[in-house]
């Protein structure tokens, strides 16, 4: 059976009453009041939303949700959480009537109302983590209620991670801190045991090395070496840059502001708002690099179209591979990653570089404070065993 829930607007036209379908943003939530019409995106704001879904027997049920479009859209997701635990054999309801379960909530219909929650109230890139975590725990986990969870559930979903999905320690560990989050949001009592949280080695943070970029920078286009440089000059995060307007660029000051974007559904991580100063070289390459007819809302970084570019990562390993270099060591996180490590070498103290950096704590920032090494550390190693 297909769980798929569509979500539709009943609106009033000209020609009386019609179901039209519910516009969805690019990262998955619905756009309020937006549907599509005749091939078109338009704006309705009156009208009232439904779930329309199969239901186990064949049948085609539409069911009234509200007016709100987030409340539409939770009613969707635990509708389809429910349909697919029926699918799985799953007895989300008619258990409910015996031992006393009638008071006990279903596990599928637990995850649905939270990840409504996640994505109403965090960035995509969390929603999808927490997505992944929670369907992984429901494969391992055969319980239909969330009251029947126990620490033997959770060291079960350890274990499947690492033996059926074959997940990186690092992986383990987020994962399993994910379901945590979940159980303790629906208020249930702390489970584990000390030693129970999946560990993984904690790994010296990578960064590019003095003349590890001049290979990559020769083979590529205008654009991504403009886009690199930005990254390696400012340390914004991936989505700060994709989401940078050029309002955001002060040439005159030399300064990157980090705003938050309603139009593209953007905050900055934490909802911090900064300024970061950038060096005369970038201001330069801006300036070449910034099209006469740019308007300030634009995008710097953009597709053809002016949409956000979310291929910055795959752009980034084929030009590593086109330069001969192994795409593996190559990603866009090392840019910032070097960016901190270069300015704490140089001297900049740490507060300084957790402001530009965006980080709410000091000790974000100092994982970045790398041991003095270069020939000056070779002498002085030499010296010592000479």
């Amino acid at each position: 059976m297909n769980a798929g829930v569509n979500l539709t607007k009943r609106v009033t036209t000209p020609d009386g009453q019609r179901f039209y379908t519910a516009t969805v943003s690019p990262n998955g939530r619905i756009k309020p009041d937006w549907v599509w019409m005749d091939g078109k995106e338009v704006r309705c704001p009156k009208g009232t939303y439904y779930i329309d879904y199969t239901d186990p027997s064949g049948k085609r049920v539409r069911v009234a949700v509200g007016t709100l479009a987030a409340e539409a859209q939770a009613a969707r997701l635990r509708k389809e959480a429910e349909l697919r635990a029926i699918a799985q054999g799953f007895n989300v309801t008619s258990d409910e009537d015996r031992d006393g379960d009638a008071a006990k909530r279903p596990i599928a219909l637990a995850v649905a109302e939270f990840l409504e929650e996640v994505q109403i109230t965090k960035d995509p890139k969390t929603y999808r983590g927490y997505d992944v975590a929670l369907s992984y725990f429901r494969e391992s986990c055969p319980k239909v209620h969330l009251e029947s969870i126990d620490r033997k559930d959770l060291l079960k979903f350890t274990a499947f991670l690492k033996k059926e999905k074959k997940q990186s320690p690092r992986s383990v560990h987020n994962k399993f801190a994910c379901l945590l989050t979940f159980l303790a949001a629906n208020g249930l009592p702390k489970m584990i045991a000390k030693g129970d949280r999946p560990k993984f080695v904690k790994q010296e943070v990578e960064i590019y090395e003095h003349g590890e970029l001049d290979s990559l920078f020769e083979v590529c286009s205008r654009y991504h070496l403009t886009l690199y440089k930005f990254l390696l000059m400012t340390g914004l995060r991936e989505q700060e840059a994709m989401y940078c307007v050029w309002n955001d660029v002060n040439l005159d000051a030399s300064t990157i502001n980090m705003h938050w974007k309603p139009q593209y559904d953007f905050a900055p991580k934490a909802y911090r708002e900064r300024e970061v100063p950038i060096p005369g070289k970038l201001v330069e390459a801006l300036q070449e690099f910034r099209p006469e007819n740019a308007k300030g809302n634009a995008l710097v970084f953009c597709t053809a179209s002016g949409r956000p570019d979310t291929h910055m990562l795959r752009a980034l390993k084929r030009n590593a591979a086109s330069a001969g270099l192994d795409p593996e060591r190559y990603w866009l996180h090392k840019f910032r990653a070097t960016f901190a490590t270069l300015h704490l070498a140089a001297g900049v103290d740490l507060r300084t570089v957790q402001s530009w950096l965006g980080h709410t704590n000091l000790e974000s920032t100092i994982r970045y404070l790398k041991p003095a090494r270069g020939e000056a550390v070779r002498d002085k190693v030499n010296a010592t065993f000479a």
